[in-house]
């Protein structure tokens, strides 16, 4: 009996080890920088409300309801858009990165997830792997392009106006 309990635990430790994705899922993102367009330096943000519309896990950032444009978009302008996740108490690692182009007024925004050789397809690739939407613009979620364009704006405008 002790031999059946010694090997239910070492197969269990061993599917643990084995399934590293089961436990990255529950890692929480934890900031984000976001860098180009007009900024001229890069911003973080850890508000609570842009970060629990970020779960890169979920893709909560996009809005899945919409298919993925094939072309991009014209005269855009791109920010550079990194997740950092926190997979334990100091273990902070970026994770994803996205590039993103802001709707204009009633537009949404689009978020491009880099595919085949692109930068950064790797490191996304080693994260979570979006069949049919990787390599192509996608449209953001609501709730995350709210959050993230309102951050972006005013970190413009503060910097411009510091600038002067």
């Amino acid at each position: 009996m002790n031999t059946q309990l010694f090997v239910s635990s070492a197969l269990a430790f061993l599917l643990f080890l084995g399934v590293p994705h089961a436990s990255q899922a529950k890692a929480l993102t934890v900031k984000i920088i976001i860098s180009g367009g007009k900024l001229p330096e890069p911003i973080e943000i850890t508000d609570k409300h842009a970060l629990a519309a970020s779960d890169i896990w979920i893709g909560s950032f996009l809005d899945t309801a919409r298919p993925p444009l094939e072309d991009p978009p014209a005269d855009i302008q791109r920010y550079e858009v990194i997740f950092y996740v926190k997979y334990r108490r100091d273990d902070i690692r970026k994770a994803y990165v996205v590039y993103y182009c802001p709707g204009r007024a009633a537009e949404p925004g689009l978020i491009y997830l880099p595919g085949k050789g692109d930068p950064w397809q790797d490191l996304n690739s080693g994260t979570i792997v979006r069949y049919g939407r990787d390599g192509k613009w996608n449209y953001a979620s609501p709730a995350w392009e709210d959050s993230i364009k309102l951050a972006i704006s005013h970190a413009e405008a503060f910097q411009h106006h510091a600038s002067h």
